[in-house]
């Protein structure tokens, strides 16, 4: 029987340090090669006609590249204002039952990234951690959770960092999605009427 929940071991604060400095320097070896290879990988993307045809569909605000726009911003590492997005390609004149499908889909999307991979890098955030710092954020968590993940979500706030958050901790996958759907197709369905409400 798979468990739902997991220890986490206390460590010395000795290791802690130690742990915290080799992550620091995998970090900093990670970002160092992505520099050296960033010009390649930019040149090898800007001659790449998929690349091409992504990046037209997000500037020119299609229905399509709402799902791009809802998959990338939703990303916990890459802020990109959809909601924007969504408002301005109304004005395009984009099908309103097409760009909330797809701009959901993506996000919803991205939201199943972040959460994966937030649990997966638990294990190596949390021991640097105390433990009761984290016994203490789950009861908080699972105390007023649903509230904060529906109101995150309802509003421009910084919802893709809550569900990597939660992915560490390994909240309810259910009820993380359900009251991420329910709060983003609220927060778009009011959009529309307020562009419809102003035009």
């Amino acid at each position: 029987m798979k468990r739902d929940y997991f220890f986490v071991e206390e460590k010395t604060h000795g290791n802690r340090l130690k742990f915290l400095f080799f992550l620091i320097i995998g970090i900093i070896i990670i970002l160092a090669l992505g520099i050296v290879f960033w010009n390649f990988i930019y040149l090898t993307l800007t001659n790449n006609s998929a690349y091409k045809s992504v990046y037209s569909s997000i500037i020119e605000l299609t229905s399509v590249g709402l799902f791009y726009t809802g998959f990338f911003g939703g990303l916990f590492f890459l802020p990109i204002p959809q909601e924007l997005f969504f408002y301005m390609g109304l004005f395009k004149g984009n099908n309103i039952f097409f760009s909330i499908l797809l701009i959901m889909a993506g996000y919803l999307l991205a939201q199943f990234v972040n959460y994966y991979l937030g649990s997966k890098l638990g294990k190596l955030i949390l021991p640097i951690v105390s433990k009761k710092t984290v016994y203490k954020s789950r009861r908080v968590i699972n105390k007023y959770g649903s509230f904060g993940i529906f109101i995150f979500n309802l509003f421009p706030l910084p919802a893709p960092m809550i569900t990597f958050a939660l992915g560490l901790v390994r909240y309810n996958i259910y009820r993380l999605f359900f009251y991420t759907f329910l709060g983003s197709l609220i927060k778009y369905i009011a959009l529309f009427l307020l562009f419809y409400l102003t035009r």
